[in-house]
C-alpha cells in the first residue's frame, strides 16, 4: 500500500495528490457506505415481505379449515343424523371418511347441547371433557362464540388454540339445516369440531408456495430469528413461526467483497471497479424488480399476462382515448378432459391453447383471465374487423389437441364487446358485456362467437328470473310429470313409460325442459326436482302394470343421498322396485368408474334396474359395458333418424344391438317417428321402442285412460298432443 502511494506521488503533482486521494477515498468510502446501507434496506424489505406472506398464510389456513367444516355442519342430513338422534356410523361414513382419513384432520369431535364430548375420531370411548382437555381454553372460547351466533345463519368459527404443548388449527360449528325442509330440535344444537396439529408437515403445507427456509414452530420468540405470532381467540400469542430469512442484500455485499478489497489496494482502479460494480448492483436490483413485476402480472403456466395485467392495460388504453375491442373466451369441454386425462394433461392443453390464440391474433394483447378463460384486447389500429380475429381463433380449434397417444377435441366460446375511451368508460363496463356475450355463445351451442348486444343483458336477467321462479316452483311442488309410452316391439303393447319433468309458470308459460333443466343443474336445484319427479312418478304409476323409467342427472347420481331417496320413494308409494328403471349416461362412467360401479351396485341391490341412456353419444368403451351391471341399453335417436335411407346407419344399428346382446342387455330404441324406423329397429333386434310415433309425453291421467281402452293392441298407434 505504501509503495503504491509513493508511485502515485511520483506521477501526480504534489498540489493535486492529497485532494485527489481525499476525493478518491471519500468516493470509495461513500460507495462502501451506500453498499452496506442498500444491502441492509433490501434485507429489511425482503423480511417485511416474508412476514406479511406468513400473516396471510395463517389467515388463509383459518379460512380453509372453516370452509372444510362448513358444508358438513350446515347440512340437512347432518341435522337428521347428528342434531336429532346421534348416529355414530353415519358420522364415520359421511364426515370422518373425508375430513379425517382424506383431509388429514387429527381430531374430529361431536359435542351435545351441554358441550359434552359424545364422539371422537381418535377415542373409542371419549369422556365428556375430552375435546376441552385436548384443545384448550381458546377452543372453549370458540364454543361460547358459536353458541351466541344465530342458528339461521352459519354459526361457525375457526382459529388456533394451544394445549399440552401443541398448537392446533381448528374450527367449531353448530349443526344447522341448509334448507327449511329440516328443523332443529328444541334446545341447544350439537356442535362439530375439527382440529389439526400444527406440526412440521402442516408448516410445509402452509409455506410450500413461499421461499421461507427452515420454518419452525416455537413456544417463545427467538431474538436470533424473525418471527410471526400465532394468536388465539383472545389475541394473545400462543406460538411463534420462526425461519431463516433470505438476505439478498447481504448476499450481494458478500459477492462484492473481493472487488472492494482490490479497490482498497489500488485506489484509482478501485474507483472504476466501484462504479462498475455499483452499476451491476443497480442492474441486478432492476432485473429483480422487473422479474417480480413480471411474475405478479403474468400467468406462470402459460406465460401470458394475467387478469390483473389485463385490467391495468384496459384502463391505460381507455384513459388514452383508444377505441378498444375485448374478446372473452372459455374452453368448451376442458373440465371433462381435465377429469379424464388428469391435471398434467390439462396444463398441457392450457399451454397449447395459449399458443394457438397468440398465433391467431397477431399483435393484439392476449391474457389468461383465470382457469380456462382467456382474453384478447384489440386496439382500433391493430385490426379492421374483430370478427376476423374471432374467426381466426375458432379456426385454431378445428384440429384436435395431440397429447401423446390421445387426440382431444376442444372448442372455444367467444364473446366480445367494444368501448371508446371516455371518462365514463371503465374496464368493468367493458369486461362485463364481453363476459355476458361469452356466456351467450355457450348458450347458443358453444364453439362460436357472439358480439354483445343489450338484448343479451335482457336474456341474462330473464335467466336469473327463471332461476328464482324455478326455486319457488320447486318449493311449492309445482313441477309436474308427463309420461311417454314405451312399447314392446313384438306385440305393439305399451309396457313402460318414461317420466319427464315439466314446468308451467304463470309469467313464463310452458318452459321447455331444455331451458329449465340446465338452469336447475347450474344452480343446484336438480336434486330437488329429481326427488319430486321420482316420488310423483312412483305414486302415479303404482296401480298400473307399466314399468317406469326415470333419468338421473349427474348431480343426482353423485349425491350421497340418492340411495335413501330411491328407498324412501319405493317405501312410501309402495311401487314395486322391479318395475323401476333408472337411466344413466356414459359420462357418469368416465369421471370415477370405480365409484360409479359402487353406486350402480347399491341401487340394484334395492331390486331396481339400471339402463344406459343415449348410448353412442359419449366415449365410453366396451369394457365399461362389461364392468357395470346394467340391465338395458337405450340407443340414441341420432342412430335411429337416418336408418331408412342410409345403409351404413342400418349396419351400425345392427352392430349396436349385437353388442348389447353379447353383454346380455335388453335394448330400447329412442326417437322412433315413422313406421319404417319402427320396422327396421324391430328387425335389428330392439325389444322396446320409444318415440312420437307411439305417443308424445302426456299426463298420468291420459296414460291411465289409455290403459283402460278396450282395444289394447292398438295402443301403440295412439298419438297425443
Amino acid at each position: 500500500m505504501v509503495a503504491a502511494v509513493r508511485r502515485l506521488r511520483g506521477h501526480i503533482p504534489f498540489g493535486y495528490f492529497w485532494p485527489l486521494l481525499l476525493l478518491t477515498g471519500t468516493c470509495l468510502g461513500c460507495t462502501i457506505l451506500l453498499l452496506f446501507v442498500g444491502a441492509r434496506a433490501q434485507d429489511t424489505m425482503q423480511l417485511e415481505r416474508e412476514e406479511q406472506a406468513l400473516v396471510n398464510v395463517l389467515a388463509t389456513a383459518t379460512a380453509m379449515v372453516r370452509h372444510d367444516l362448513q358444508d358438513y355442519a350446515k347440512w340437512d342430513d347432518a341435522v337428521r343424523h347428528l342434531g336429532r338422534n346421534f348416529d355414530a356410523d353415519w358420522m364415520d361414513d359421511n364426515v370422518v371418511a373425508f375430513l379425517g382419513r382424506t383431509q388429514g384432520y387429527n381430531d374430529i369431535f361431536v359435542l351435545d347441547g351441554q358441550d359434552r364430548t359424545i364422539f371422537s375420531f381418535r377415542d373409542r370411548a371419549p369422556q365428556a371433557s375430552t375435546a376441552r382437555q385436548r384443545l384448550g381454553p381458546d377452543f372453549e372460547a370458540s364454543i361460547r362464540m358459536v353458541r351466541r351466533m344465530p342458528t339461521d345463519g352459519s354459526p361457525i368459527v375457526s382459529g388456533f388454540t394451544r394445549a399440552d404443548g401443541r398448537v392446533y388449527l381448528f374450527a367449531t360449528a353448530a349443526v344447522v339445516p341448509l334448507t327449511h325442509k329440516v328443523t332443529l330440535p328444541d334446545g341447544p344444537t350439537k356442535l362439530i369440531v375439527i382440529a389439526r396439529v400444527v406440526d412440521r408437515d402442516v408448516l410445509a403445507e402452509f409455506t410450500r408456495d413461499f421461499i421461507q427456509k427452515d420454518m419452525r414452530l416455537a413456544a417463545a420468540p427467538s431474538a436470533l430469528r424473525p418471527k410471526v405470532a400465532i394468536k388465539g381467540f383472545g389475541g394473545q400469542a400462543i406460538g411463534w413461526l420462526t425461519w431463516l430469512p433470505h438476505r439478498p442484500g447481504t448476499l450481494l455485499r458478500q459477492r462484492l467483497a473481493p472487488a472492494i478489497g482490490v479497490m482498497a489496494l489500488v485506489a484509482l482502479v478501485a474507483a472504476g471497479l466501484v462504479l462498475r460494480r455499483g452499476a451491476r448492483a443497480i442492474d441486478d436490483l432492476q432485473r429483480s424488480e422487473l422479474r417480480a413485476r413480471h411474475l405478479s402480472e403474468h400467468d406462470a403456466l402459460t406465460g401470458l399476462p394475467n387478469r390483473r395485467a389485463l385490467v391495468a392495460r384496459t384502463s391505460e388504453w381507455l384513459a388514452q382515448g383508444e377505441r378498444l375491442s375485448l374478446l372473452f373466451m372459455d374452453l368448451d369441454g376442458f373440465k371433462n378432459a381435465n377429469d379424464l386425462y388428469g391435471h398434467g394433461a390439462g396444463d398441457l392443453l392450457l399451454r397449447e391453447t395459449a399458443r394457438r390464440i397468440r398465433s391467431a391474433v397477431g399483435e393484439a394483447f392476449v391474457a389468461r383471465a383465470g382457469g380456462d378463460e382467456f382474453a384478447v384486447l384489440v386496439r382500433s389500429g391493430q385490426a379492421d374487423d374483430v370478427n376476423k380475429i374471432a374467426e381466426a381463433i375458432l379456426g385454431q380449434f378445428v384440429q384436435p389437441f395431440s397429447l401423446g397417444a390421445y387426440n382431444i377435441k376442444l372448442g372455444i366460446s367467444i364473446g366480445f364487446a367494444e368501448a371508446a375511451g371516455a371518462p365514463a368508460d371503465t374496464q368493468d363496463e367493458m369486461m362485463r358485456p364481453a363476459d355476458v356475450a361469452m356466456y351467450a355463445a355457450k348458450a347458443d351451442g358453444k364453439n362460436c362467437a357472439r358480439v354483445y348486444a343489450p338484448a343479451l343483458d335482457e336474456n341474462l336477467h330473464l335467466r336469473l328470473r327463471l332461476e328464482s321462479d324455478l326455486r319457488q316452483a320447486i318449493e311449492k311442488e309445482e313441477i309436474f310429470v308427463h309420461y311417454q309410452p314405451i312399447i314392446d316391439a313384438g306385440t305393439g303393447v305399451t309396457v313402460a313409460v318414461e317420466a319427464l319433468a315439466r314446468w308451467s309458470d304463470p309469467l313464463h308459460g310452458h318452459v321447455p325442459p331444455d331451458v329449465f333443466i340446465p338452469i336447475a343443474e347450474m344452480s343446484g336445484l336438480i336434486n330437488a326436482i329429481g326427488r319430486q319427479v321420482l316420488m310423483a312418478a312412483c305414486q302415479a304409476m303404482r296401480h298400473t302394470n307399466l314399468d317406469l323409467a326415470i333419468n338421473l342427472s349427474p348431480a343426482q347420481f353423485w349425491d350421497g343421498g340418492l340411495l335413501d331417496d330411491v328407498r324412501t320413494a319405493l317405501e312410501e308409494t309402495g311401487f314395486p322396485p322391479e318395475r323401476l328403471e333408472l337411466e344413466i349416461t356414459e359420462s357418469l362412467m368416465l369421471r370415477h368408474p370405480q365409484r360409479a360401479v359402487e353406486v350402480v351396485n347399491s341401487l340394484r341391490a334395492l331390486g331396481i334396474r339400471i339402463a344406459l341412456d343415449d348410448f353412442g353419444t359419449g366415449i365410453a368403451s366396451i369394457g365399461y359395458l362389461q364392468q357395470f351391471q346394467l340391465d338395458r341399453l337405450k340407443i340414441d335417436k341420432t342412430f335411429i333418424a337416418p336408418i331408412e335411407h342410409d345403409a351404413k346407419a342400418r349396419e351400425m344399428l345392427v352392430s349396436i344391438t349385437g353388442l348389447a346382446r353379447a353383454c346380455n342387455l335388453e335394448i330400447c330404441a329412442e326417437g322412433i317417428e315413422t313406421d319404417g324406423q319402427a320396422r327396421l329397429a324391430r328387425m335389428a333386434g330392439c325389444g322396446r321402442l320409444q318415440g312420437w310415433l307411439f305417443g308424445k309425453p302426456q299426463a298420468a291421467a291420459a296414460v291411465v285412460n289409455m290403459l283402460d281402452d278396450a282395444e289394447r293392441p292398438r295402443l301403440h298407434k295412439l298419438k297425443t298432443a
